[in-house]
């Protein structure tokens, strides 16, 4: 009988080296001889957001009124900066803007008003039938009538004749009878949409109120008392804007005041 022949042995593995369900030493299944030891990994809280500087500058200058606009850009930028970086700031910008923002309209407004006149004081001067003056009154220079006698703020002695004076924005309208400082003599309205600038405006107020616009108020120009003068009130650019468009004539007097009417015959 013969033996059948045995199966070979099985082959033996190196020690440590068995197939198992486990990875081989050192890999990610488990570690192993090698491996760096895997400490606890520990919470560090983030670090604490800054406050955007120009947001804090342009909350500042605002509540200061400082230079007209500089406020709103800075906080525009600030808000910019903001969204982009995750600073702090975010309601100083906005209240920046805000704040500046309603100052800005708020002086726009009183220019404007006080432009138009509606913050002149007093009432207006009363007139006959015959438009003379009876009673004194505040009226804008743009409504200065021919034959008005009035006072004013303006300092005529530091104006030299025929270099005109810059408008006011009142006078006090008196009859002429009371002493005064200027008797309007001839009132023109310019022709133009657009400013045609400071010397184009006085060049064509002396064209107008000279000549016979005055020697046709006052007859003859040589009889006239030496302290008279020729002055005129002509619209500025910032009058022009809103319409103004008259030119005022009048005789002053640069040093105190003078009484009863200019014009030819007295009346």
């Amino acid at each position: 009988m013969s033996t059948p022949p045995q199966p070979p042995p099985y082959p033996q593995q190196p020690y440590g080296q068995q197939p198992g369900p486990y990875g081989q030493p050192g890999q990610p299944g488990m570690p192993g001889p090698g491996a760096p030891y895997a400490g606890q990994q520990g919470w560090y809280p983030p670090p604490p957001q800054k406050t955007n500087a120009l947001a804090v500058v342009a909350f500042v200058m605002s509540l200061l009124c400082a230079i007209p606009t500089v406020p709103l850009i800075l906080g525009f930028v600030a808000l910019s900066q903001i969204r982009k970086n995750g600073e702090k700031g975010r309601g100083l910008a906005i209240a920046a803007v805000v704040i500046h923002g309603l100052t800005l309209a708020f002086y726009a407004v009183a220019i404007v008003l006080g432009l138009s006149g509606a913050f002149d004081e007093g009432p207006r001067p009363q007139r006959d039938t015959q438009g003379q003056v009876t009673t004194p009154g505040s009226s804008k220079v743009e409504d200065i009538r021919k034959g008005d006698c009035f006072n004013t703020d303006d300092d005529l002695s530091k104006t030299q004749q025929g270099d005109g004076t810059q408008a006011r924005l009142s006078v006090r309208t008196v009859p002429c009878e009371q002493p005064h400082e200027g008797e309007a003599y001839a009132v023109f309205t310019l022709d133009g949409s657009v400013f045609p600038g400071a010397e184009k405006v006085v060049e064509m107020s002396e064209q107008k109120c000279s000549g016979t616009a005055l020697t046709g108020y006052v007859a003859d120009a040589a009889k006239l008392p030496k302290n008279l003068e020729v002055f005129y009130y002509y619209p500025q650019a910032s009058s022009w804007a809103l319409g103004d468009r008259t030119v005022t004539c009048f005789l002053g007097t640069a040093n105190g005041t003078s009484t009863g009417s200019a014009r030819a015959g007295g009346s």
